[in-house]
């Protein structure tokens, strides 16, 4: 511990500390070299920390005791082209998964192949959810699928629709997966959901690590611009930027309780103090390591009750003392007495966990609070709720229901479903307006009844035909009924000024023979045309 805020810590070897701690401590600081199939990481330790799994790339993997640094599982991949991108411990030790070439597989603690997961294809990255019993894969396609392995069956499956990510992370608060993307965006997925429940653009270029606080209220960043971010969980707005040009970023990693963040980068291992708050400078990290090996490195993790790091290296791995970074005291809430593990005392925990076990429905972005802890209501009351307020809303009749718009161009489908839907509701007003049809057509029918003359019937405006008077009467008929006794103005004119002409012409007839008179008459007859000429000059004046 710095005695002065002046004293920089980061100047302080990993050999001098070693030398002043306890005994017991000091143990916790060694190394793993000269494996042959790196480069090599490390992304998972149970509950109590004791075990670490550590794997490599050209297919290795093994389960190691980091208090004793004894190997209790080993893997060897003898196909040349077989590969392990990712591991994960399941529940406990005894079972571990391991991310292959094509599928996922699942080891047990002597090493066997108990189970080969083929729905799993080309997976990069694996993620263990221990309060749901869900693994988690996310493959070269996109694809994250979840597997509830106490019942072997798989909960969901959805597509990123980004491609091979390049980093998933699991919120250890909200069990919210987050999975970083080539295009510097950040997207955060539940089982429960069919899309990504948010995404956030972190970064101008690709992702490189990806790691949230162990209270999931943030989440650091690191992109292959070179800066290193740290994110507000519920707000995703940024707390602090770090600039680290020249040192890529390879694997992040954030202590359990003390608030610290251990940053890889091909030149060494830098761990920040306090990095959450936001105060956290780039030129004075809390502890730094320098040391050949970490070019490849695949990631680091924080034992849990001991000050302890172990990062992954080019051929094996690294266990680095951080002091002050382990969590005090246990909740045997959590998990079992990391100090003294009997076998009784597991078989009780796994009981127990199961017993336990969450479902995927409560995985959500901003936590579970309003779900897990709570009362489940009686499922016969919910009905009975529901069927009361139904009865209730029928026997209203004051509901206001929107009209329909009446779409002059075109044909909706939706709108004729929803016509169509409406026509089979039986409620009080159709009933209503059903009866006062009924009403009518009774009323209509006594009335016809009554009176067999049909003076009653409705009186239809029927279309007549010209009576024989000629076009005179017959423009008067199209004009409809007349104004006064004697037909319109422009009747009566017309009517004037004809009756004058064949007043003139019947003159002469009478002092004539019948014959010649009969032969004038014929010829003084106009023609249609004539006549029709004459009413257009008529209309004219």
């Amino acid at each position: 511990e710095a005695e002065t805020p002046i004293e920089r810590t980061h100047k302080v070897s990993q050999r001098a500390i070693a030398s002043e701690v306890a005994l017991e401590a000091g143990l916790n600081a060694w190394t793993l070299n000269r494996l042959q199939r790196g480069p090599y990481g490390v992304r998972s330790t149970t509950k109590n920390g004791r075990f670490v799994l550590v794997y490599g790339r050209r297919g290795h993997a093994l389960s190691l005791d980091a208090s004793t640094r004894r190997r209790k599982t080993e893997i060897t991949l003898n196909d040349s082209r077989e590969c392990v991108k990712a591991a994960t411990y399941l529940h406990d030790e005894t079972f571990f998964a391991l991310a292959q070439r094509k599928y996922v597989y699942i080891y047990d603690a002597s090493g066997a192949e108990i189970h080969r997961m083929n729905a799993h294809l080309e997976p990069e990255h694996l993620e263990f959810l221990p309060y749901h019993y869900l693994l988690a894969s996310l493959g070269h396609s996109g694809v994250l699928k979840y597997h509830d392995v106490s019942t072997g069956t798989a909960v969901s499956s959805h597509s990123t629709k980004a491609g091979s990510a390049r980093n998933l992370a699991q919120n250890p608060r909200t069990a919210i997966l987050a999975a970083g993307h080539s295009n510097g965006v950040v997207s955060f997925w539940s089982p429960a959901q069919p899309r990504a429940a948010a995404k956030a653009l972190c970064h101008r270029g690709a992702l490189t690590a990806l790691t949230f606080a162990a209270d999931g209220a943030a989440f650091a960043t690191a992109g292959i611009d070179g800066t290193l971010k740290l994110w507000d969980a519920r707000k995703f707005s940024p707390l602090a930027e770090l600039r680290r040009s020249g040192r890529a970023t390879l694997g992040l990693a954030a202590s359990h309780k003390s608030g610290m963040l251990a940053v890889v980068s091909t030149a060494g291992v830098d761990v920040y103090r306090d990095a959450w708050a936001g105060t956290t400078k780039t030129y004075a990290p809390y502890l730094s390591h320098r040391a050949p090996g970490y070019a490849g490195s695949q990631g680091c993790v924080f034992r849990p009750f001991e000050d302890c790091l172990v990062v992954g290296k080019d051929d094996g791995a690294d266990s680095l003392l951080v002091p002050g970074s382990a969590e005090p005291a246990y909740d045997t809430l959590e998990g079992e007495n990391p100090y003294h593990v009997t076998s009784t005392a597991k078989r009780g925990r796994l009981v127990q966990s199961l017993l336990d076990k969450l479902s995927p429905e409560t995985i959500d972005l901003f936590g579970s609070e309003s779900l897990v802890g709570k009362i489940e209501p009686d499922v016969k009351a919910l009905e009975t709720d529901r069927a009361d307020l139904l009865a209730e809303a029928n026997a209203g009749g004051a509901h206001h229901h929107p009209k329909e718009k009446r779409k002059t161009r075109g044909r909706s489908k939706l709108a004729a479903k929803l016509r169509k839907k409406a026509k089979n509701v039986i409620s009080k007003e159709t009933e209503q307006l059903r009866a006062k049809v009924r009403a009518q057509h009774a009323e209509r029918e006594a009335a016809g009844a009554s009176d067999p003359s049909g003076a009653s019937k409705t009186n239809k405006t029927k279309r007549k035909r010209p009576p024989a008077g000629g076009v005179l009467d017959a423009l008067a008929v199209s004009e409809g009924p007349p104004r006064d006794s004697s037909g319109s103005k422009a009747t009566k004119k017309l009517r004037g000024a004809i009756t004058s002409s064949s007043s003139e012409d019947a003159a002469p007839l009478k002092s004539q023979p019948p014959s010649q008179r009969r032969k004038k008459t014929a010829s003084s007859r106009s023609s249609p045309a004539e006549t029709t000429t004459a009413l257009d000059r008529l209309f004219a004046s």
